[in-house]
């Protein structure tokens, strides 16, 4: 796995919102007991390097492997797949899951959906009748650091899927990063978007901040956290800061749709130096 980045210097606290993501990872770990093969999704292995290293899995018992067509080759008696919803991943684990029992292994199968789970991928498990050896779950990594001044939703096929396929779910998936990160950081205030993709994201990320209020306590007890471990003011401190440093920490939010520029992602730099920079 790749090194996981220095965020020292970014402009508000990112190493928790990476840490956050590890604890979540590691939970799921923590409680299927003993050694397990954690089969990865070969297009969340760069996003899991910037979060966890590889060193940490192994001291939590987890042998690691990258899903593909080819059997699951290990001994592990318990195997937790992480991927994205989607179906034809669901017919690499169906046919894991059948050439163990054609060879009379018995193993206990998890399948963590990342961000969320998806039911058309249940109903492919359900149809190979493996449903019920299996136990679904989430890892709701939604969003996380690239680098100390950016984010990234990991959504690579976004744009094609909002504009060939029709499938906006993407949209959800980018309002529900923000939201989540606004339970770290804060309600932003204000929220600008350019193009119709951002004003529905817009729109999803207000009906989201209704349905489940940002709570002001919460947000400080996180930003906080590190201070109250090191000094022991009590609930003096506790009750100050609680209701009197109740400030957002981001406070504007632009959102613009890809397709308002489509002409910048082509552009290339005209001088020789220019060209060499470009195939760096």
């Amino acid at each position: 796995m790749a090194q996981i980045p220095n965020l020292d210097n970014a402009p508000f606290n990112l190493t928790s919102l990476r840490d956050q993501s590890q604890k979540e990872l590691l939970n799921i770990l923590k409680n299927i007991r003993g050694r397990k093969c954690l089969v990865i999704d070969p297009k969340l292995g760069g996003s899991l390097s910037l979060i966890i290293q590889t060193s940490l899995l192994k001291e939590h018992g987890v042998e690691l492997r990258y899903l593909s067509a080819d059997p699951i080759q290990t001994e592990c008696t318990k195997v937790v797949y992480l991927v994205r919803p989607q179906l034809n991943l669901m017919k690499f684990i169906c046919s894991h899951i059948r050439n163990d029992i054609s060879k009379g292994l018995q193993r206990e199968y998890f399948v963590y959906f990342v961000p969320r789970r998806a039911v058309a991928c249940e109903k492919i498990l359900e149809e190979d009748n493996f449903h019920h050896l299996l136990t679904i779950g989430e890892y709701p990594l939604y969003i996380l650091p690239v680098d100390e001044d950016v984010l990234s939703f990991e959504l690579d096929l976004a744009y094609k899927e909002c504009q060939v396929d029709g499938d906006t779910s993407s949209l959800w998936h980018i309002a529900k990063a923000i939201h989540k990160l606004e339970f770290s950081f804060g309600l932003i205030p204000n929220v600008r978007a350019k193009g119709k993709a951002s004003v529905r994201v817009a729109d999803i990320l207000n009906r989201m901040q209704a349905e489940e209020p940002v709570n002001t306590s919460d947000v400080i007890l996180h930003q906080f956290k590190p201070i109250l471990k090191q000094i022991d003011l009590g609930n003096l401190m506790l009750y100050l800061i609680t209701h009197f440093m109740g400030m957002p920490e981001i406070n504007t939010l632009i959102l613009i749709d890809r397709e308002v520029d489509m002409i910048t992602p082509m552009c290339t730099q005209l001088t020789y130096e220019g060209l060499l920079d470009e195939v760096r």
